[in-house]
């Protein structure tokens, strides 16, 4: 067993969820379950989806820890099984909805609110908000379902490339190719918004 890339309080945490302790698998679940929500949205594009694929997966982790060898960290094990269960949710249900892509807009496990952004927002502004989700969410749908997962993780989980890579079980470079095409189909379909956004790190 290596712990390397796992912290010890997660360590202790992990092993005793693996005996079945109520407080330290809520505890997992406290930790992990925005991100992982915001992964499965981003995949499945809806949010009765994603709280399926993320209950889900909890569910499957916690059976399978046990078999967890600590040779990468938890998020990034767990994260696999996540993307894992939005695919082939969307291959089984033929779902081709848009993807949300500003999270902080998102409904279910929502970060805490920001100070006046409650309450106080323009009517026309909250409009042009909705408008631009909706274009998003059609641009988004466009990516091929190999380039929405790797998209959706690392705008969803501020996952590194490597991590990204461990989640897939597939190359650096193929992350990398696969996060630039998705960028640049992104940037081709909404020119106007590529600045602030939709930038390529290998521009």
């Amino acid at each position: 067993m290596s712990s390397q890339n796992v912290d010890i309080t997660e360590l202790r945490l992990i092993e005793r969820a693996t005996a079945g302790e109520r407080d330290a698998q809520r505890e997992l679940f406290e930790r992990y379950r925005t991100p992982a929500y915001q992964v499965a949205l981003r995949i499945t594009g809806r949010p009765e989806d994603a709280l399926d694929v993320v209950q889900d997966s909890f569910m499957r982790a916690f059976e399978r820890l046990s078999g967890f060898q600590f040779e990468a960290g938890f998020k990034t094990w767990f994260l696999r099984i996540v993307t894992n269960r939005a695919l082939d949710l969307l291959r089984s249900r033929k779902v081709r909805r848009a993807v949300p892509i500003d999270h902080d807009d998102e409904p279910g496990f929502e970060p805490a609110a920001r100070d006046g952004a409650q309450g106080s927002e323009d009517p026309g502004a909250a409009l042009e908000r909705g408008e631009l989700a909706e274009r998003l969410h059609g641009a988004v749908a466009t990516l091929p379902l190999e380039q929405r997962a790797v998209f959706a993780l690392h705008a969803a989980s501020e996952m590194t490339y490597g991590q990204i890579a461990e989640v897939l079980g597939i190359p650096v470079g193929t992350v990398m190719s696969r996060l630039y095409h998705a960028r640049r189909r992104l940037r081709a379909l909404l020119p106007d918004l590529a600045p602030p956004g939709l930038a390529s790190d290998a521009d």
